[in-house]
């Protein structure tokens, strides 16, 4: 379930003319560098052009600043607004408490105008005058790699190229490397329908390398736990039906059909077509949950399985994880026009990690104080709102939960999700020779 948002990031960039995409949000507006603090002003120790060492570049007497890139104005208007709402929705609610060590935090978020270079230039920008990169979301998050390698700046978010993902300057609240794929569900999956597993359906987004890569790594999960798959298609981000899909699955005998590339439109128009051909395989889908899941899908949607590795923070779980309530109160007040995409789960998540680090990293904070601190961090859930995983040795979770809709709502699959928490699977982790813990 590691994969899945990487893969619905790039679907949801290139699927322009798909208008209900979960990944799009209604507000257009581009965004601009919160600048205040971070020009001039920075309290440093002696060194204000990036690198480890002693670098306090972008703290002063009363803030920090963090820098932040996301595709904003292109390819989609509004994409990855929701990195943003997130990060600056959980710096507003430390805020309100009275900051860290005395220290409002403010963020310096850019529009990467989704292009390479200007990435690097911004990212090059920041490194001078913000004290670390916290949440950031692009397709292009590459762009970015040279300039952190050099200067060592320490970059905590949900990196999508895998090249980043590895980078040992990065700390992610998910771990997401396909070096080290989550299988636990895969094992339930096999022993609770272990005829269905022999009949299995795939449909997947054929992207980018992202998405093969993703998608080659969520295939041997399954095939490591037994599956068969008998049919498999990479479809492009432009498709407005998959009733040919339907047919020769139905065809093939498909008995259980498993997505992790589907964003909630996609998923519910394959519903609804397979409603109309009266063909009913257990439907798993790995990155539908939304708001809009069941507007879009009606009566086909019910039944359906979402699989995923964080709690129903729509506010379902809201009851049992006090976190969910903290989280949709203050993304709200961030922006009354949040539409709460999975982004805004990892800005908020990434701003909490470099938080905890940012508060241990004691009242004279530095980039490497800061570092220091992320290395010790073997243990992080932001609250519950996501499984305990390890972001200092960069592996993720073994844990998951089953949501289901049923009669029109999304709840909870009990069992053989709990009530509370994460279903977790000691050894649910399928660990290519490759894998090595990072090491700080």
């Amino acid at each position: 379930m590691r994969s899945t948002l990487k893969a619905l990031a790039v679907l949801g960039a290139l699927s322009v003319t798909a208008a209900a995409c979960s990944s799009s949000s209604n507000n257009s507006t581009t965004t601009t560098a919160a600048t205040s603090g971070n020009s001039g002003t920075s309290a440093t120790t002696g060194n204000t052009g990036g690198g480890a060492g002693d670098v306090s570049t972008g703290v002063t007497a009363t803030s920090v600043t963090v820098g932040q890139i996301d595709d904003i104005s292109l390819p989609v208007p509004g994409l990855f607004k929701g990195a943003e709402d997130g990060a600056q929705a959980y710096f507003d609610y430390v805020n309100s408490t009275g900051g860290v060590n005395g220290r409002r935090l403010k963020l310096d978020a850019r529009d990467s105008t989704f292009q390479g270079g200007a990435i690097t230039a911004a990212t090059a920008d920041q490194v001078k005058n913000d004290f670390a990169l916290v949440g950031g979301f692009s397709l292009l998050d590459s762009s970015e790699q040279p300039v952190i390698d050099l200067a060592h700046m320490p970059d905590i978010g949900f990196p999508l190229s895998p090249q980043l993902a590895n980078d040992p300057n990065v700390f992610s609240p998910l771990p997401n490397t396909n070096d080290n794929t989550p299988n636990g569900f895969m094992k339930y999956l096999a022993h609770k329908y272990p005829q269905a597993v022999k009949h299995v359906g795939i449909l997947w987004a054929q992207a980018t390398a992202s998405t093969a890569a993703a998608e080659t790594a969520f295939e041997n999960s399954m095939k490591s736990a037994g599956f068969d798959i008998v049919y498999n298609r990479g479809f492009s981000p432009f498709e407005s039906t998959f009733l040919p899909d339907v047919l020769k699955m139905k065809n093939a005998g498909v008995q259980l059909f498993y997505s992790q590339q589907m964003p909630d439109n996609y998923a519910a128009t394959l519903a609804k077509e397979m409603q109309q051909q009266s063909f009913t395989p257990i439907m798993i889908q790995g990155a539908a949950y939304s708001n809009n899941l069941v507007s879009l899908g009606g009566s086909a949607v019910n039944n359906m399985y979402i699989a995923q590795g964080y709690a129903l923070y729509l506010g379902q779980d809201a009851g049992s994880v006090p976190a969910v309530s903290l989280f949709d109160k203050w993304v709200k007040k961030a922006d009354p026009q949040a539409t709460f995409e999975i982004e805004t789960l990892y800005g908020w998540a990434s701003a909490e990690l470099f938080t905890q680090a940012l508060r241990a990293a004691g009242a004279n904070p530095t980039r490497a104080s800061l570092v220091a601190q992320l290395g010790k961090v073997t243990s992080f859930n932001a609250d519950g709102l996501i499984p305990t995983d390890n972001p200092s040795a960069n592996i993720p979770a073994q844990c998951w939960l089953l949501a289901q809709i049923r009669n029109g709502k999304i709840v909870r699959a009990t069992p053989p999700t709990p009530s509370t928490g994460f279903q977790c699977s000691p050894g649910g982790l399928l660990t290519s020779p490759s894998f090595q813990p990072e090491q700080r």
